[in-house]
């Protein structure tokens, strides 16, 4: 076989395979791979991390310490300072896992463990005393206020009965009681109105711990400290249709909520926010259900990234504008009442009258900011974000951000807060985050390694293959012209050849094809 043939087949060979396989064939490959990876599947490397990740997400906690409790009492807008961050890590874990082969689904109970972490928290130990509004007493009060205004002067005697008239709302207290470790709550009055109020306390008071007989304590995060929820979630595995894993099917045993006032608030959108499904879209809003919001949420595209030399997609989010917004009005109570932009009320999800916003009220509608001195909100430090990975969804940096907020105003008929000034007061925020570091980095841009190998020996082959061609024929081409000037060669000595009719037509010379040389001379001539 000759030369331009052997390098025509060669090229055409390496041409084929770098445009049927390492352009067509592969990318689909990858892409059934890495969607297989994503669910689900009982036993899976992916299942295992889903369900317990080895690795804890970080979890600070900012407080906000009021400066002018007793201006306030006065009527006095609130003065507050930031205290944090308090470092925790967090443990999150997926427990009592059931499989659903009949509609692919999954069901399971999430376990929250919080560990505080020292070094990470610069200093603080969680035994600095700040000044900080008694949590349950006035949650009390503003939850009667909002839900039974008339039942206030009964409260009032309750109040003096189990807190032993306080002289404020506000107390100085060790940050850790507030947290996790819990205040006094003394249940063994015997009172009718102390003994009417801690009756519905142990009834609906999720929060309380049992501290002896009849008391107790109350803290922020205590009682769901190594706990696992009572709300079990359904979600799809993710096996029979890829772009379906994480999505929430029921929550606490149902298909939706009832909470709220229409199908829109009510309905499960998204994910389980723990897991996406893999080549995610720039121009796709990504949406996940929050528990402890009772509502889900979407994070919308805000534009391209880069974490730790990897490629990412950075998506944002914020709890949107309730009063303004068609399709979340169903979180209010009365279109009269929603409250404005950047403020979510808690107090169906929660049992308190809890107002969430995010730090600082970032984003918040400014006639809540302007009633509060001490804050600062910027981008930066108080924005939810996630950067994800899109070919595999995998989130390489990520901070979820809350912070937790409660309304105050003069009431008369509660000699503690006769003189309040109207404002929503901060309480304080936490951040839950991850950025994923070592063996997790090491492992992703190990497939990038090699999706870099493939892409340059796609690229070899291709113009491979077409030099190789091209080679060939340029070979090809060569031999044409060498053959073809030597057919038309003249003899050296610049005779003519004879004709055989005698007329002045010139004759090519006769030539031996097989030798290139002249013909022999015929005998006769000799």
């Amino acid at each position: 076989m000759q030369l331009p043939m052997k390098l025509g087949i060669g090229g055409g060979i390496m041409f084929s395979i770098s445009v049927f396989f390492l352009f067509i064939a592969f990318p689909k490959i990858l892409k059934s791979q890495i969607h297989k990876a994503s669910a689900l599947i009982p036993g899976s490397e992916m299942r295992n991390l889903w369900a317990d990740l080895p690795i804890p997400l970080d979890f600070r906690i900012f407080l906000f310490n009021i400066t002018n409790a007793e201006a306030i009492a006065q009527g006095e807008n609130p003065i507050v300072k930031e205290v944090g961050p308090f470092f925790y890590d967090e443990y999150k874990q997926k427990v009592d896992l059931v499989d659903r082969e009949e509609d692919d689904t999954l069901e399971y109970s999430l376990k929250t463990t919080w560990k505080f972490n020292a070094a990470k928290s610069n200093g603080l130990t969680g035994e600095e005393e700040i000044v900080f509004p008694h949590l349950l007493m006035l949650g009390i009060i503003m939850g009667t206020l909002k839900e039974k205004p008339t039942a206030m002067g009964l409260v009032g005697k309750a109040i003096n009965s189990i807190f032993q008239k306080p002289e404020s709302i506000f107390i100085k207290a060790k940050v850790k009681d507030i947290l996790f470790d819990g205040l006094p709550i003394d249940c063994t009055v015997t009172d009718f109105a102390g003994s009417a109020v801690c009756t519905i306390l142990k009834e609906q008071a999720a929060d309380l711990v049992n501290d002896g007989e009849n008391k107790y304590l109350f803290s922020f995060f205590g009682g769901k400290n190594g706990t696992i929820a009572r709300q079990r979630l359904r979600v799809y595995r993710g096996m029979k249709k890829r772009t379906d894993v994480g999505i929430v099917t029921e929550f606490d045993g149902k298909p939706s909520q009832t909470i709220w006032a229409g199908d829109d608030c009510n309905n499960f959108n998204g994910t389980d926010s723990t897991i996406f499904h893999a080549y995610l879209y720039e121009d796709e809003d990504l949406v996940s259900f929050a528990p402890d919001l009772c509502r889900s949420m979407g994070i919308v595209f805000e534009k391209k990234s880069k974490v730790k030399g990897i490629k990412t997609n950075r998506y944002s989010g914020n709890l949107g504008d309730t009063s303004t917004d068609p399709l979340l009005s169903c979180f209010c109570e009365t279109l009269d009442t929603c409250l404005k932009k950047g403020l979510f009320d808690l107090s169906k999800c929660v049992g308190a009258p809890i107002i969430a916003s995010l730090p600082h009220m970032y984003l918040t509608h400014e006639m809540y900011q302007k009633n509060v001195t001490g804050l600062h909100p910027n981008k930066d430090e108080h924005e939810i974000f996630v950067e994800f990975e899109p070919m595999t969804g995998t989130p390489v940096s990520a901070r979820k951000r809350l912070q937790f907020n409660i309304f105050i105003q003069p009431i008369d008929k509660l000699k503690l807060m006769k003189n309040f000034p109207y404002a929503l007061l901060p309480l304080l925020w936490v951040e839950e985050g991850i950025l994923l570091e070592g063996d997790f980095i090491k492992q992703l841009k190990s497939v990038f390694t090699v999706l870099k190998v493939v892409a340059a020996f796609k690229y070899i082959f291709l113009f491979g293959g077409l030099g190789m061609c091209g080679a060939a024929g340029y070979l090809q081409y060569r031999k044409r012209v060498s053959n073809t000037m030597e057919v038309t060669k003249m003899p050296e000595n610049g005779s003519k050849p004879s004709t055989r009719d005698g007329d002045d037509e010139k004759k090519e010379w006769p030539l031996n094809v097989q030798t290139l040389q002249g013909a022999a001379v015929p005998a006769n001539l000799d």
